[in-house]
């Protein structure tokens, strides 16, 4: 018969047991059956040297649809939790003369997943609860104690253990969103560089093409003044065409005008008609209203006509501004 001092009182532990069991064995509250089942199937480790005392709390968790795994000695214990998944660790205090509170940092620190660990002990005092808890026991009861405080400790441990795991969860999800979204913004960076660098590229293409667009011109304007002027010099010259003098005359300047690079502003080309270009580049080139209406054929006021709607399109409002100095302007 084995006697355990507690104050001026002696227990045996045979009388303890009997207390256990019959405190253990109080009905639990029906309004608190469905609590339990979202824990369904949680693994429970219990490490207690009383075979007893761990077959009757086997019975009482199974019967809450936990999982019960039972350890009679601390270091096959710490070997399980340290291999295997645990939620809940039902620790006794003495436990083949070792202190089941030395075993909770072990515990902790060698357990593969985070736990909650309950103390249980037959002899409790405050300083023994004070040591427990600092040493990061989530909770510690007294034996005897009922079902029904075992269940809500459990319970506790349980809902305290899901919403750690899920603050976790989150905190680890912000942390892998952050990173993701740290990396689309560099791949963004990355492409941002590339269009600059295309951008650039484009750029200087266009440079190049204006460029050669330019040569090409003035290659062609002295192809055609050097060919084609003295063509038209000659027919000046030929008594046959001293007739159509004028007209050979305008277009020389025609001519020279193309090819001297100084052209009409391509955007007038849009704007004005066939007609109104004909006569501003006449106008241009310093000839006449009179001159105008006879080498197009045309009466003098339909040129005046024309000059208006030139300068309307054009919009010079200032009456002032000579058409022929702004023709130049935007050559």
């Amino acid at each position: 018969m084995t006697k355990c001092e507690a104050g001026a009182m002696v227990v045996t532990k045979e009388q303890l047991n009997e207390v256990t069991q019959e405190a253990m064995h109080l009905r639990r509250p029906t309004r608190d059956v469905d609590a339990m089942e979202a824990f369904k199937k949680s693994r429970i480790t219990i490490v207690d040297d009383d075979l007893f005392v761990c077959k009757t709390l086997t019975e009482m968790v199974q019967s809450w649809g936990l999982c019960a795994e039972v350890f009679t000695q601390p270091k096959a214990a710490l070997a399980h939790m340290r291999e295997n998944k645990c939620d809940v660790v039902l620790l006794d205090v003495f436990i083949s003369e070792v202190s089941g509170l030395d075993l909770i940092p072990q515990i902790s620190d060698d357990s593969s997943d985070d736990l909650k660990i309950i103390i249980i002990t037959g002899f409790a005092d405050k300083d023994t609860a004070i040591r427990a808890l600092k040493l990061g026991a989530f909770d510690l009861l007294e034996k005897p104690f009922p079902n029904e405080l075992l269940y809500h400790s459990i319970l506790r441990a349980l809902t305290a253990l899901k919403n750690e795991r899920g603050f976790r969860k989150l905190v680890d999800d912000l942390k892998q969103s952050r990173s993701e979204l740290l990396a689309h913004q560099q791949r963004l960076e990355h492409v941002n560089a590339q269009l600059r660098d295309t951008n650039r590229a484009l750029t200087i293409f266009a440079k190049n093409i204006e460029h050669e667009r330019a040569e090409e011109e003035k290659q062609i304007a002295l192809k055609l003044r050097h060919l084609i002027i003295p063509i038209v010099a000659k027919l000046r010259n030929d008594k046959e065409f001293h007739k159509h003098g004028a007209e050979i005359d305008m277009l020389t300047a025609q001519i020279e005008d193309l090819t001297s690079g100084f052209a009409m502003d391509s955007r007038l080309a849009v704007t004005l008609s066939s007609t109104e270009l004909r006569i501003g580049s006449l106008i241009k080139n310093g000839i006449a209203t009179e001159e105008i209406a006879r080498l197009l054929h045309i009466a003098e006021s339909t040129v005046r006509t024309h000059r208006k709607n030139i300068r309307k399109k054009l919009r010079i409002n200032n009456g002032q501004y000579n058409l022929r100095n702004f023709l130049n302007s935007r050559t």
